[in-house]
């Protein structure tokens, strides 16, 4: 398994408004979902991987867009790429998983409209993006922290390091979902701050009692 890693561009932003400290606060990986696909620019914070819409403003229009008269998916945090499931539609067919190809305010358009009919709003309607691969079987809602957290200046290369110990996720009970990497996020301040994304160049499935060692993580700031 070829390890990439690319930073988040609110990370430094992050850094430079003091949000994070590398030294004190907590920071976690979480397993992401089969198909995922990191974005530097969209993956800023945890609620655009995360994030729950509900409202009885949301329809779906004539052209098979999920829309929103109350202007609240950009809010929400919703960004194109989110596994989306929708519920909460009188007609079954507009209560599916879906993938968001782009979004707007009050508009969500989807990759595959396949199922999907023309409805007004009205009913409540909860539109909720969940990237993370599924709690179970030793893994844990919002993945693991970090430990031993060491953050050093080296006059050398000119860079502040941050260093942990090395991560080990175990599959416990059955096999844990196929996940493409992990999202490095800080779970210590309020937004969440997503640091970056450690790719597994393709789907790696952690079998039953089995574990998956993220080792010699580093953090490099210049």
């Amino acid at each position: 398994m070829a390890l990439t890693a690319t930073a988040s561009n609110h990370f430094k932003y992050a850094l430079a408004s003091k949000l994070i400290d590398l030294a004190a606060d907590t920071i976690k990986a979480m397993l992401m979902r089969d198909g995922f696909v990191f974005n530097k620019d969209n993956h800023a914070t945890l609620i655009n991987v995360k994030t729950t819409k509900a409202a009885t403003t949301i329809a779906i229009s004539a052209a098979l867009a999920i829309t929103d008269s109350g202007n609240g998916f950009i809010t929400a945090g919703f960004v194109p790429g989110n596994q989306i499931a929708i519920s909460g539609f009188t007609e079954g067919g507009n209560n599916a998983t879906k993938i968001i190809s782009t979004v707007a305010a009050g508009t969500i358009v989807v990759t595959d409209t396949a199922g999907l009919v023309e409805e007004a709003a009205g009913d409540m309607v909860t539109v909720e993006s969940n990237d993370e691969i599924i709690a179970e079987n030793g893994y844990s809602v919002g993945g693991a922290a970090l430990t031993s957290p060491v953050l050093t200046e080296n006059d050398t290369t000119d860079k502040a390091i941050f260093t942990c110990a090395d991560l080990d996720i175990t599959a416990t009970g059955g096999d844990l979902d196929p996940t493409p990497g992990a999202i490095l996020y800080d779970n210590t301040n309020t937004e969440k701050t997503i640091i970056g994304y450690l790719d597994f160049d393709g789907d790696y499935t952690l079998v039953e009692d089995a574990s998956l060692r993220l080792s010699n993580l580093k953090i490099e700031t210049a």
